[in-house]
């Protein structure tokens, strides 16, 4: 008879396989670490424990706590402390099933072989081996995880002020708790197989119609997860992985098989998928009191709540060809004759099975933490918040009714025509794991092969003396024909459809196509088309009408559309476009938004562009009378900018809103723009004078000083840059000329536009004096050189000069 301490080894030999298991496929993970992260022998040997626990349903927590304390504002009468201290606490709770299957597996393996050496007489003998081994395998566990726990040895200290204290590990009690239990039940019953054995066929003979159920629920369960871990490897392999890539998803695929399995089987189903945040924070600053806001957040997609994408529905025909067959192995070992409704017990198994699998693949986060501050005025707050992620259990528990009441309608009226018309693969589900065949049921289907020249299998040959009792099952080629075509118009449509939807949806509704087709109507000076393909249309402005796009692509043309490169997913996307703008390449980034709310057809999103138009300021000097942009003139605001303007992407040409023989207008007159709020552009306009702006700008100089000059009446006129003395007497009939033509210099701001003129010129004045004393009156004349500055406005036809005053 094995000893206590033979099985106390045995338990420990299963904990240091399946702790070695771990530790190697840690040792192999950390390769794939970026360098400087992958942590000494030490450090592999706590992960491995860490994993080690979560596989049972442990739950890892990790805690921080810190504080200091200083006085900024020196010692003394006006010093005041401050002080800083916190703690916060997350836990994670998850349980990768595949490392709780080796787990099981490995106590399965040494108790078996323990077994099969020396079986326990009795059944008391064999529950205190398991508990034995049981005891051992939680107490060894713990005794590792408080060993590997990472405490103060791994204190942090960001600063010599503020030290900081982390704490890291697996909780011992939860993994005590379930590495009791499961260790137990798998160890219990293997050692006592062939009482499990009796147990359950006796229990079977008594509870037949449940035992039934119960198998072909769990069987129905089996498939479907088998498929959903197929159908999630057929997505890694062909579908879109995002950042992740091939490699990377199918480890992640491989590691979590079954919690992946589970997950989509749940989809498949149709259970509802969600995700949940709550919590609460409060905060109280002195004495002037507190609040506690709360924070409540879920979102849930499944059947019963919406969300699913058009893909789920596809998968929900898999679901159907997928428990089908099991429907009808059920029927099998049934009377035909029979018609209740004990079936419908799948439904009542079903429920608590995805109720326990929905828990298993939950995950949950739950975090705490305080907060003390003291700087004049003392301070202080809590925070708690939940999260969790995975199949909800009521959705599920619902879920799992509705398809066992499914399969009961599917055993109850499909299975004779189904059977009559497929009787080979009929013949093959018998087959299927599930209660021995009802002898009718075999003798229907020997005798329905037997109509159609077929031989019946060898399990069904006793069947063939058995009377029949029931209507033959129905055989008709035609009839076959028939099911089989509306099968697969079925299966095409749900595949087909489906394969037709992503078709249509990525080559003719795409946020790619949209973004070509937005720049493809801007090149071909469509303003309308293209506004219309933008989430926020502007009002009507003159810079996005049809002429002022022929203006831009009159000055450069727009032309080879192409997409680079799409980023994105359901809702929204990056795509990287070039084209060309006058023949030089240019690239950008268009965002595109989908508007659920207007679809082609009701079936596809509306792509549109959220930033496809351009930006632009010009600034012009402010002596320039208006500015024009693409052909269209546009308001100035103060200090001559025209502030932010939307123009499509392309050339964009800059000038004054009038043409002038007399003003050139240069600077940023041509250039062009890019999509984005972020590509805005500047131009910046200068001002010259044309040759022939300039002569007139010198012939209203000399207009000016002879208009001036001829005015004058004295030797010391107001409003003209000449003078004279004469002290003999008292001067009259004073008459200007210009004695000569003005040198005229004509200079142009550049900031600011404004043009100036300075220069000289001669004058001479004839005037009559009359003396003082005898009042005798003699002509007098004189003549001399003279500066002059000015200013001219060319706003009119012609430009005028004024001179200013000395």
């Amino acid at each position: 008879m094995p000893s206590a301490k033979a099985v106390a080894l045995d338990a420990l030999a299963a904990l240091g396989s399946q702790f070695a298991l771990v530790l190697l496929l840690v040792m192999v993970g950390v390769c794939f670490l970026p360098d400087g992260h992958h942590g000494d022998f030490v450090d592999w040997l706590r992960a491995a424990a860490y994993f080690a626990g979560l596989a049972l349903r442990g739950t890892l927590a990790l805690s921080a706590a810190g504080s200091t304390g200083s006085d900024p504002f020196g010692s003394g009468d006006y010093g005041v402390d401050s002080g800083f201290g916190g703690a916060g606490d997350l836990a994670l709770t998850f349980q990768p099933l595949l490392l709780t299957c080796t787990a099981l597996l490995a106590v399965w393996w040494f108790a078996r072989r323990r077994e099969s050496v020396a079986p326990a007489p009795t059944t008391a003998r064999a529950v205190g081996r398991s508990a034995t081994a049981a005891l051992v395998y939680a107490a060894a566990m713990s005794l590792l995880l408080a060993v590997t726990h990472a405490g103060s040895g791994y204190g942090l200290e960001a600063d010599a002020d503020l030290p900081i204290s982390v704490d890291l590990g697996v909780g011992v009690w939860p993994t005590l708790f379930y590495a009791l239990v499961l260790v137990f039940l798998v160890d219990c019953g293997t050692r006592s197989r062939h009482r499990v054995r009796q147990a359950v066929q006796r229990a079977s003979a008594r509870w037949s119609d449940w035992w039934a159920a119960a198998v072909t629920a769990v069987s129905a369960t089996a498939g479907l997860l088998a498929a959903a871990f197929v159908a999630s490897l057929v997505y890694v392999v062909v579908g879109d992985t995002g950042d992740l890539g091939f490699g990377k998803a199918l480890v992640i695929l491989l590691s979590g098989a079954p919690n992946v399995a589970i997950l989509a089987g749940g989809w498949l189903m149709g259970a509802t998928l969600g995700s949940s945040a709550e919590g609460a924070a409060s905060a109280q600053v002195g004495w002037a009191g507190s609040n506690s806001p709360a924070v409540h957040h879920s979102e849930e997609a499944g059947l019963l709540h919406g969300g699913l994408p058009a893909s789920a529905y596809l998968l929900l025909l898999v679901t159907v060809l997928v428990f089908l067959p099991f429907a009808m192995r059920h029927a099998f070992g049934r009377d035909p004759r029979e018609r209740n409704w004990k079936a419908l017990r799948i439904g009542v198994v079903m429920a608590p099975l995805w109720l326990v699998l929905a828990w298993l693949v939950t995950v949950s986060a739950s975090t705490s933490g305080s907060l003390r501050l003291s700087v004049l005025l003392s301070a202080s707050g809590d925070a708690h918040i939940d999260v969790s992620a995975g199949l909800l259990e009521p959705s599920s528990i619902l879920v799992a009714l509705a398809w066992g009441a499914l399969i009961a309608l599917a055993a109850r009226f499909l299975t004779r025509p189904l059977a009559g018309t497929f009787p080979r693969l009929a013949a093959w589900l018998t087959r299927l794991p599930g209660q021995t065949v009802h002898p009718q049921w075999a003798a229907l289907l020997a005798d329905a092969l037997g109509r159609t020249g077929r031989q019946a299998p060898a399990h069904l040959s006793p069947s063939l003396v058995e009377p029949l009792t029931n209507p033959p099952l129905p055989v008709s080629r035609r009839r076959t024909r028939m099911i089989t075509t509306a099968l697969g118009v079925v299966v095409l449509l749900g595949a087909g459809g489906y394969a037709a939807d992503k078709l249509i949806a990525s080559q003719v509704y795409s946020p790619e196509n949209a973004a070509e087709d937005y720049l493809d109507a801007v090149s071909k000076g469509h303003a309308a088309d293209a506004l219309a393909r933008l989430t926020d249309r502007p009002s009507s402005d003159p810079l996005l009408s049809d002429a002022a796009l022929a203006a831009q692509l009159k000055a450069a043309p727009l032309g080879n559309v192409k997409v680079e490169h799409v980023d994105g997913g359901d809702d929204d996307a990056s795509v990287s476009v070039s084209y060309s703008v006058g023949g030089h390449k240019r690239t950008a980034d268009l965002s595109m938004v989908a508007d659920d709310k207007d679809k082609h057809f009701g079936l596809w999103p509306r792509w549109k562009v959220s930033d496809g138009l351009a930006h632009i300021e010009v600034t012009a000097p402010s002596s320039l009378p208006g500015i024009r942009v693409n052909g269209k003139q546009v308001a100035v605001e103060a200090e001559g900018t025209t502030g932010e303007l939307a123009v499509f992407p392309g050339a964009v040409t800059t000038g004054a809103a009038a043409d002038s023989s007399l003003l050139e207008v240069g600077g940023d007159t041509h250039l062009t723009v890019e999509p984005g709020e972020d590509a805005g552009a500047s131009a910046s306009l200068t001002l010259t004078l044309t040759a022939a702006g300039e002569d007139a700008v010198r012939q209203a100089t000399r207009d000016a000083l002879t208009s001036c000059l001829s005015a004058a009446t004295d030797l010391e006129p107001e409003d003209c840059p000449v003078y004279a003395s004469e002290y003999l007497g008292t001067v009259s009939d004073a008459k200007w000329d210009l004695g000569s033509e003005p040198d005229v210099s004509v200079q142009v701001d550049d900031e600011t536009g404004d043009v100036t003129v300075e220069g000289s010129f001669d004058a001479k004045v004839t005037y009559t004096v009359t003396d003082s004393i005898d009042d005798s009156k003699s002509d007098q004349k004189q003549s001399d050189s003279y500066t002059f500055t000015g200013s001219a406005d060319l706003s009119g036809e012609t430009p005028t000069v004024s001179l200013d005053s000395y």
